[in-house]
């Protein structure tokens, strides 16, 4: 009777390791320069050193991988600003423009698997919901922040914490994107401290209306 190969069962421990180096390998054939769109899963196996059947134990299709590569560069820029408060130390204008300095960095060490977000979230509907719901936790936490320096009479009483926040989220990470994509390296300071300002100004200490 002939047998029948099926795939060896594999722990908590190998599935993540197997996990971790396809997003790995990604991310080195967008640096290097293959367009997402031409990124077959057999040069991703390839490259990750596992086979293709290996591949969809982990993964359904491309969709999903670019959506958990996504959530691990999300997570750890959600990272960067989750102890920044707008008092306190590293609070204020300046604390403010280092945070957006930090997330620019960031953005320009991750441009390349951004920017295939960014070009696949315009017509794959999982991706751009996806990528929606990921600006929304920023946007959620600085409506906790704007809600708590309202109710500490730092905040402008009309100022809507649920609009201004998902203003703050969308407008930072536009512009940040947009910078990171066609702007000068040498104006990252620059770019920082006016996102910095303008939020400061207009939304933390906003004068009362």
């Amino acid at each position: 009777m002939p047998s029948i190969t099926r795939p060896r069962p594999q722990g908590p421990d190998r599935r993540a390791a197997a996990v971790a180096q396809v997003l790995a390998a990604t991310e080195r054939l967008l640096v290097g320069g293959v367009p997402f769109t031409e990124l077959g899963v057999q040069r991703i196996a390839a490259e990750a050193g596992i086979a293709r059947s290996t591949f969809y134990l982990h993964f359904r299709d491309k969709t999903e991988l670019l959506v958990r590569l996504a959530g691990s560069l999300k997570d750890e820029l959600f990272d960067l600003g989750e102890d920044w408060r707008p008092t306190g130390p590293g609070g204020g204008p300046d604390g403010l423009t280092a945070l957006y300095e930090r997330m620019i960095r960031y953005y320009r060490d991750h441009g390349a698997v951004l920017a295939a977000i960014t070009e696949t979230a315009g017509y794959d509907p999982e991706v751009r919901e996806y990528w929606t719901e990921e600006i929304g936790r920023f946007a959620e936490r600085a409506v906790v922040r704007l809600t708590e320096e309202q109710k500490a009479g730092r905040l402008a009483p009309d100022v809507d914490p649920a609009l201004a926040g998902w203003t703050l989220a969308v407008g930072g990470a536009a512009v940040i994107a947009r910078h990171v994509a066609v702007g000068d390296p040498a104006r990252d300071t620059l770019i920082a401290r006016e996102l910095a300002v303008s939020q400061w100004h207009g939304v933390y200490r906003r004068p009362a209306g």
